[in-house]
């Protein structure tokens, strides 16, 4: 490790340290500025995003039913339609998901392709209606458990990188650090915490020529050249479900109003590893290099979410086979409880070996409290059935600039103003048919399209990624005698999207993203 300086001593241990650390410590407590995840929009958009389709028979419709439809995805498309229950009933289903990942990492005149798929089951939804005995009209009120989306996705990706390194993202700017002095020598404070973190690990070091020099970034990365093999991964997990509670009304004839409280809640974990080795010994410590030999850094963050909003809705037979729907939800309020961890590791030809991170008081490691408001939605629909076949389409519309991020401890003002300058509305459709074979069988079919609000596209070597999220669903319900009916269904989910690796640094490398999802559904319904 030539060229560094080594006034603070290998393990980093000075009055100097105590009192750089003791600095970032209270800062990131005070503003939380310099966490290794920022909260911002994309949080929010993430976690109140919904797939199409809660129980088996409303996933292969595609989760059309604004219209009103008279079983428990009515909590989550239009309460109104819990009005058209022609009695009491009881149902769950069971959810399977398979996600595949197909990546391909690019860096400067390098490409390689890697897949790689997850799957994840559990309970899709449970729900009890009661319809109460009137003299005229209809009444129904009920509860229900609905999975509504799940964040399961795995990312691989390995490649050879000829022209950077994480090192060079770790490097600070010259407005994001101080130089110090003490009885020990020289010793800098950093603004940013990965900086910290790659200077306690000798990822990045002073180089006392650059400082001799009064260069305004004196220093230097642990890869200065050659070819890097990098090998990483991106895994997410989790869920979000919904309770909900609620209960429906013939206001007039064929016009039923219903309206309904709901309870989001659910888990994310996000975590990624790079791993960096040289495995050519480009850097050996002769020719002004290091003797680095390879680093592994790591980031992960998990998050507890649980929110409340109401939902309202107006269902009505305007005339005989044609019924139209008017949804409205309120914006959703969460709160979000935040754990995260970095750790970086590096090691030496000399055999050195350097980790700082993952420990409670450690920079970059620690857990934070946020609050989301999500939009107002809107959603209108119409069904149309003639004989023993239906047609269904859905509109929601969604004003994603108008989510805002809050916490007592950090003012969002910079994410709020990039939230609304960067995400758009969008309006979401879906479409659904389905046909009666005979008294017993139902077939039903329907596609979804779901557009990315994203401001400004991302691209890939000049070709724009598709985020838009694409489904098709088909499925079938069949009854067993009068009051059991069994129902099953799939749904396909497609979109693009992009993993920088890194960012800030010149050709930095990415990985574009392919991911395909295929959920099925199996539920059952018991009629009283």
């Amino acid at each position: 490790m030539n060229n560094q300086v080594k006034t603070a001593t290998i393990e980093r241990s000075s009055t100097m340290k105590w009192l750089v650390l003791g600095w970032l410590t209270l800062s990131m407590l005070l503003v939380g500025s310099n966490m290794a995840f920022g909260q911002t929009g994309d949080d929010g958009y993430r976690f109140a995003r919904r797939t199409p389709g809660l129980n088996a028979a409303n996933m292969g419709l595609a989760g059309t039913g604004v219209a009103g439809v008279a079983d428990g995805s009515a909590f989550f498309t239009n309460p109104a339609g819990l009005g058209w229950a022609s009695g009491s009933y009881f149902g769950g289903s069971l959810v399977g998901l398979n996600a595949t990942d197909k990546g391909v990492f690019f860096a400067p005149g390098v490409s390689s392709p890697l897949t790689n798929d997850v799957t994840d089951s559990g309970l899709g939804s449970l729900s009890y209606l009661f319809k109460l005995p009137t003299t005229r009209g209809s009444m129904v009120v009920g509860a229900a458990f609905n999975q509504v989306s799940s964040f399961e996705r795995s990312l691989l990706y390995d490649g050879d990188n000829h022209s950077n390194s994480l090192t060079d993202y770790l490097m600070p700017l010259a407005s994001e650090f101080t130089l110090e002095t003490d009885a020990d020598g020289t010793y800098p404070s950093f603004d940013r915490t990965l900086s910290f973190i790659g200077f306690e690990t000798f990822a990045i070091d002073l180089d006392q020529t650059k400082l001799d020099a009064g260069d305004s970034v004196p220093f230097t990365p642990a890869v200065t050249k050659g070819t890097l093999s990098q090998i990483g991964y991106v895994d997410e997990t989790g869920r979000m479900s919904e309770i909900n509670v609620g209960g429906a009304m013939e206001v007039a004839k064929d016009v039923m109003f219903g309206a309904s409280i709901n309870i989001p809640f659910g888990t994310y974990s996000f975590s990624r590893e790079l791993a960096e080795d040289d495995y050519n010994n480009d850097n050996d410590g002769t020719g002004g290099t290091t003797d680095f030999d390879f680093l592994r850094f790591q980031e992960s963050v998990d998050s507890d979410i649980v929110g409340v909003n109401l939902r309202f809705g107006l269902s009505a037979v305007v005339q005989s086979g044609i019924k139209v729907g008017l949804s409205i939800e309120t914006p959703t309020y969460y709160s979000v409880d935040d754990a995260y961890r970095t750790v970086l590791l590096t090691n030496f030809d000399n055999g050195d070996s350097f980790q700082y991170g993952g420990e409670d008081r450690d920079a970059g490691t620690g857990s934070y409290n946020y609050t989301i408001t999500t939009p107002w939605k809107l959603g209108l629909g119409a069904a149309y059935e003639i004989g023993g076949a239906r047609i269904a389409a859905d509109f929601e519309y969604v004003d994603w600039s108008q989510m805002e991020l809050d916490s007592e401890d950090y003012n969002f003002a910079d994410e709020n103003v990039a939230i609304t300058r960067g995400l758009d509305a969008v309006t979401n459709a879906r479409l659904s048919v389905s046909y009666d074979v005979n008294k017993s069988l139902v077939l039903r079919g329907g596609m979804a399209f779901y557009s990315d609000p994203h401001a400004t596209k991302v691209d890939a070597g000049g070709i724009e990624i598709d985020r838009d999220r694409k489904f098709i669903s088909a499925g079938f319900g069949y009854k067993i005698g009068k009051s059991i009916r069994a129902d099953f269904a799939w749904m396909g989910e497609s979109f693009e999207d992009k993993y920088q690796v890194y960012t800030d640094v010149t050709d930095a490398p990415y990985v574009t993203e392919e991911v395909l999802r295929s959920r099925v559904q199996l539920g059952v319904t018991f009629g009283f």
